[in-house]
């Protein structure tokens, strides 16, 4: 069996906060290819609004399968629309930087930890899937080296900032924290801990959104703590 008894639902839970990311990457991704002149560019995000429709497609036959009566969470709801308030407010101002930095790098970066360790559980049960459960995870970590690349070619060529970064971080970074350990229950209620899913998404940030220039690591708070 897939899943232990009860599991369904709290993994059905999980997956509702996959959803809403894929959603709302789809949305961004479609606008973000509106603000790029490049072809390049223009191609893959017009390719990853794609593929964002269909993970999330993907996700919600996987509830109904898991849990078809179960209800969406108005906690990850609301703080996802938040979130979605955010990124739309940045590229409405024409803010590609501040949409790669929210939806690439963080958003995308801790959809990448969540399937990476719900993967390693999917692995130890043999569940059905495999290949396409790989190529879900392949086209995400593409999403946000895409991102990681393209921000880093923006801040070498001065479009940006570190320091500008820097301070519009802290919101996303709260919110996708609160957003976690908001479904800690479901974590929990399958053995694991959403603690080391944030240590895992942590460790793929760039060294500039992790480091303080002082040495101290970079807080959800937008506080640094001395080491």
């Amino acid at each position: 069996m897939l899943v232990k008894s009860g599991e369904h639902v709290h993994l059905a839970q999980l997956l509702q906060f996959m959803v809403l990311g894929e959603q709302l990457a789809h949305d961004c991704a479609k606008t973000q290819a509106t603000l790029v002149r490049e072809p390049g560019l223009q191609r893959f995000l017009a390719g990853q609004a794609k593929q964002e429709g269909r993970h999330a497609v993907i996700f919600q036959w996987a509830i109904r399968c898991l849990a078809p009566r179960d209800r969406q969470s108005p906690v990850i709801s609301h703080q996802m629309n938040q979130y979605r308030r955010l990124i739309m407010s940045a590229l409405t101002r024409g803010d590609l930087a501040e949409s790669l930095l929210a939806e690439q790098i963080i958003l995308e970066g801790l959809g990448q930890a969540i399937l990476q360790r719900l993967e390693t559980g999917l692995l130890k049960r043999g569940a059905p899937f495999r290949k396409l459960r790989h190529i879900l995870l392949q086209q995400e970590e593409a999403h946000h080296g895409f991102g990681l690349r393209t921000l880093q070619r923006m801040l070498d060529e001065g479009h940006t900032s570190t320091d500008h970064l820097r301070e519009l971080a802290p919101a996303y970074l709260e919110l996708g924290k609160t957003l976690l350990f908001s479904a800690q229950d479901s974590f929990y209620c399958i053995q694991e801990d959403p603690h080391e899913y944030w240590k895992d998404f942590q460790r793929d940030l760039p060294e500039w959104l992790r480091e303080h220039p002082q040495g101290g690591p970079f807080l959800p708070n937008g506080l640094y703590v001395a080491r």
